[in-house]
């Protein structure tokens, strides 16, 4: 069969398993202080079952409940439909069991967090800020406030070390300005061409916070990249708007990390994960071998064998399906192998 066709055939094949694979149907139990409490914590129960069991078998360090607690806080979005198939109310609290569809999409914007973090090998961050600008020693809560806020932020992206000390991987620097609240105030145009014109009081207050970041690589004292983000507070009057500007202007930006750290990760992690089926242990450290003589591939990294499944680390610049034809041409007849799936970094073959 010619390339091209087969690739048809298999990309064809691939789409069927990755519809079929979209959605799954668990039974989960569910509790709460009415039917509506249980049946949140029913679909929570089945995101963390459906997509947990995805995170597991990546590897991503499932023992980390700050996995589960961004699986369990972005339940909704994950949840096609419940159906609740037995109820029991006791002492003002409800049980209840349902069957519940959860989507489990490989290109859902969790799963594309989980892969981030899988491929800058689970990072510690740290974030740093410092104060600059007017505003007066009244304002010097703000570098913690900041900070901490930034921190929650890239934990709800699914970066599960994100800490204030210790070693890190990367460390965010930031250099933080807010306004002072002022009033906000709109010209009174009824009297626009009077002798005393005057502005009206609109009784809401407004703040600005700026912060200017740089995120340096530890490891080599390297500027990944650098970026700005800003946050508009607006609010009545008397009310915290300097810290709801912090507030927005730190969810900007963990977006520009997650950006910048998106590109260093396509950067510097120049790997495909090999997802090998094989009923013989020895097939596995054929393989191996194979690998080591295979044209494009500098280190390999075997993750383990169990129950017929090993997973191997391949750093190379090879696309996944440029690898399969390299190890294929590597191999010859001493093996025979089968690819049965790939994705942008995943290969996944049979070996028999």
């Amino acid at each position: 069969m010619g390339w091209k066709k087969f690739l048809v055939t298999t990309t064809a094949a691939l789409l069927i398993m990755n519809s079929a694979a979209s959605a799954q149907v668990v039974t989960v139990q569910g509790s709460g202080v009415s039917e509506s409490e249980a049946i949140k914590d029913a679909k929570r129960a089945a995101v963390e079952k459906v997509i947990g069991a995805r995170v597991q078998s990546d590897s991503l360090m499932v023992d980390s409940e700050l996995v589960y607690d961004v699986v369990k806080s972005r339940s909704a979005g994950y949840v096609t439909s419940c159906e609740v198939i037995k109820k029991n109310s006791s002492g003002g609290f409800v049980e209840i069991t349902a069957q519940v569809n959860v989507s489990d999409e490989p290109d859902s914007a969790l799963m594309k967090d989980i892969e981030l973090v899988m491929n800058l090998n689970d990072p510690r961050l740290s974030v740093k800020m410092e104060y600059y600008g007017d505003g007066g020693e009244t304002l010097q809560k703000y570098p913690a406030m900041c900070a901490a806020a930034i921190r929650e932020e890239l934990i709800k992206r699914g970066f599960t070390h994100v800490v204030d000390q210790g070693e890190v991987d990367y460390v965010i620097i930031g250099r933080l300005s807010v306004e002072k609240a002022r009033d906000v105030k709109i010209p009174n145009w009824r009297n626009i061409g009077g002798d005393e014109f005057k502005l009206l009081d609109t009784g809401l207050s407004r703040s600005v916070s700026t912060v200017d970041c740089k995120i340096k690589k530890t490891a080599t004292d390297e500027i990944i990249g650098e970026f700005q983000s800003r946050g508009d507070g607006m609010d009545a009057a008397g009310n915290e708007v300097s810290q709801q500007a912090v507030s927005l202007m730190a969810s900007d930006a963990a977006t520009q990390v997650r950006r910048l750290l998106s590109r260093e990760a396509s950067k510097v992690f120049s790997s495909v994960k090999l997802s090998v089926t094989t009923s013989d242990g020895e097939k596995v450290l054929a393989l191996e071998e194979i690998l080591r003589q295979t044209q494009g591939v500098n280190n390999i990294y075997v993750r383990g064998f169990k129950g017929g499944q090993c997973v191997i680390d391949v750093e190379t610049d090879l696309t996944p399906q440029n690898l399969y034809r390299a190890i294929q041409l590597a191999a010859g007849n001493s093996l025979a192998l089968q690819m049965t799936g790939f994705s942008s970094i995943t290969l996944d073959i049979s070996v028999r």
